[in-house]
């Protein structure tokens, strides 16, 4: 979900502070040496912007105030982890504002897409979109890695399918409650209104993470950072 109306400038400083604080602290907790190391990973990396903001150009816009799409930052959580999940969401939310700026200039003018470039609705997308479904892909992991049923289906469905379908009612209730508190009276009467767009979503989000989820561990499980061989096969 991305936002298209501008926000407020409470909605703006404070998601602003929010994201700049876990981007610095993605920043240095990241596994920086194991990236550079891994030179297949780093393709995964810079393939995994540039193709989330494609796929975010595919969007339904709700009353020219929310554009909904398919966010697929849970299985991005489980291939790089947390830090770079962020990371990752961050300059996908930025490369799409460049991809979208091309599209108006197709639709309008250089002169008229450059007055629509706006970047202030990052913070929001970023806190919103990114930083709540990464979170509880990470939460999930966690539980998922103490279980002591040992079976790939529960890394597979439980955090890829289910987990995916939570994360995105937890995104709608999320943007609810901070277009609440920072006084965002437009962004909050769209989403009650249109919450159960949030429910549409949860099965196409969960069956797309699952399914990714699943090839890229069945085809190139060292690719995939959270997912523990040791754990799931042994006896």
């Amino acid at each position: 979900m991305n936002i298209l109306l501008p926000p407020n400038s409470l909605l703006f400083w404070s998601t602003l502070l929010a994201m700049s604080a876990m981007l610095v602290a993605a920043l240095w907790l990241a596994p920086w040496r194991q990236l550079a190391a891994s030179q297949s990973r780093q393709h995964v990396f810079f393939a995994a912007i540039i193709a989330l903001s494609l796929l975010w150009l595919l969007h339904v816009r709700v009353q020219g105030i929310f554009a909904f799409h398919p966010m697929l930052i849970t299985v991005i959580t489980m291939v790089f982890g947390l830090s770079l999940a962020l990371l990752i969401g961050v300059c996908a939310l930025v490369l799409l504002e460049f991809y979208q700026l091309a599209v108006r200039h197709v639709q309008l003018d250089w002169h008229g897409a450059w007055q629509a470039f706006d970047l202030r609705s990052i913070p929001v997308d970023f806190c919103v979109g990114i930083a709540v479904p990464a979170a509880w892909a990470w939460c999930v992991l966690w539980l998922v890695n103490g279980w002591k049923f040992k079976n790939p289906f529960t890394y597979f469905l439980g955090v890829g399918f289910f987990g995916a379908m939570v994360g995105c009612l937890l995104m709608g209730s999320s943007a609810w409650l901070l277009f609440t508190l920072t006084n965002s009276l437009a962004h909050q009467i769209v989403v009650e209104e249109y919450f159960f767009v949030f429910f549409l979503m949860t099965f196409p989000e969960g069956f797309i993470n699952g399914t990714i989820a699943t090839a890229l561990t069945v085809l190139a499980p060292d690719l995939v950072k959270t997912y523990r061989d040791d754990w799931f096969l042994k006896d």
